[in-house]
């Protein structure tokens, strides 16, 4: 019987993708106003490619960045890279749905949650400015941890701190590595947000998928 429905944050109840579009209009506002046109635009497309969707070590990212740009007299790597991880939560897009489910589950008699990787500012900073922190009943970032996804420690740990069994938690999430398998591996139900960055790739048949995040509630 499933007592809780867990979820990751990017990609899962928060558009990602978009809110990155809007994360760069403030980098390059705060570091390069004077660029525009053309420019700007394949200096975002390098972003966007390289990003990797997130997941790339940011003080190397930016390294690569100032590097590629042959950007004279720029910002440390480790000041840019700490940019990132102060503002990026100022630029959240939550899928309108996210808090009708999240209020719903809530309705319904369910335990919710948010299990994340990411630095303990950056994620939680998120989360407070997301609106959706009242529906969650624990949040729990890996950088408070100092476990990360996929381990399915993480997971465990979470069930744990909830008085559950993994068995009891469903886990929702895009990324079919960190996200479905490291919750699998704990002995968590999942369910495959299929959007953005991980659109398509790895699709299991065990594990079903949805395109918006409101679907939940079908397999539940």
């Amino acid at each position: 019987m499933i007592k809780a429905v867990l979820f990751d944050f990017d990609e899962t109840i928060q558009d990602r993708t978009a809110a990155f579009e809007k994360y760069m209009d403030t980098f390059f506002a705060d570091f390069c106003p004077e660029i525009d046109g053309a420019e700007l635009e394949k200096r975002k497309e390098e972003m966007r490619v390289t990003g990797n969707g997130g997941y790339v070590n940011r003080e190397k990212w930016y390294a690569s960045l100032i590097e590629s740009w042959n950007w004279q007299n720029a910002p440390s790597n480790v000041t840019l890279a700490n940019h990132y991880d102060t503002k990026f939560g100022d630029h959240n897009v939550i899928f309108p749905e996210s808090p009708i489910l999240l209020k719903e589950l809530k309705d319904r008699g369910y335990i919710v949650g948010v299990i994340t990787n990411g630095p303990s500012y950056l994620q939680n900073h998120k989360m407070d400015t997301s609106g959706l922190r009242p529906y969650c009943d624990i949040v729990v970032v890996s950088g408070d941890v100092g476990v990360h996804k996929p381990d399915p420690a993480l997971f465990t740990y979470t069930a744990d701190k909830l008085g559950l069994k993994a068995e009891e938690c469903v886990y929702v999430g895009d990324h079919p590595v960190n996200d479905i398998q490291g919750a699998l591996s704990a002995g968590m139900k999942a369910i495959r947000m299929n959007f953005g960055w991980f659109k398509d790739q790895e699709l299991r048949d065990d594990v079903p998928a949805i395109e918006n995040i409101i679907d939940v509630l079908k397999y539940i």
